[in-house]
């Protein structure tokens, strides 16, 4: 039996000041949180504000005790994605998109999200999140 290669990513759930949450529509129609890679010499927390930036233009940050949770899935090359994901908020009012990976990307209210989103484990973790966001 042959060990599965492990990638750590780490991404946010993004709050605006009105208690919205940020999507990302992927090229490929899944509504999805933005996260990505870590990169070398990076912590956690560094690569999700790094890749909301990148993905989303947004700028995010954590309140002093952020709260994380952790997922994992395999994706479509076969390889286990462990992903570490933060509770961020921004000051900021919307996206400014720049990747062509994510055409179209806005601020939902949590309700509406739930509904939009693509995965089950998102779903889920939009639901702790929420429990978590003040």
């Amino acid at each position: 039996m042959s060990k599965r290669k492990m990638e750590l990513g780490a991404g946010g759930v993004v709050f605006n000041k009105k208690g919205k949450v940020l999507l990302l529509r992927h090229r490929n129609g899944d509504w999805v949180f933005p996260k990505g890679h870590v990169e070398k010499g990076e912590t956690l927390l560094e690569t999700a504000i790094r890749e909301i930036e990148e993905e989303s233009g947004v700028n995010a940050y954590a309140d002093e005790d952020s709260f994380k949770l952790d997922t994992s899935y395999i994706n479509s090359a076969g390889t286990l994605r462990q992903i570490s994901w933060f509770l961020l908020k921004t000051k900021d009012k919307k996206p400014i998109l720049r990747e062509e990976t994510f055409p179209e990307g806005k601020f939902f209210s949590v309700e509406k999200a739930l509904t939009k989103l693509s995965y089950r484990q998102d779903v889920h973790l939009l639901e702790q999140m929420q429990k978590h966001y003040s």
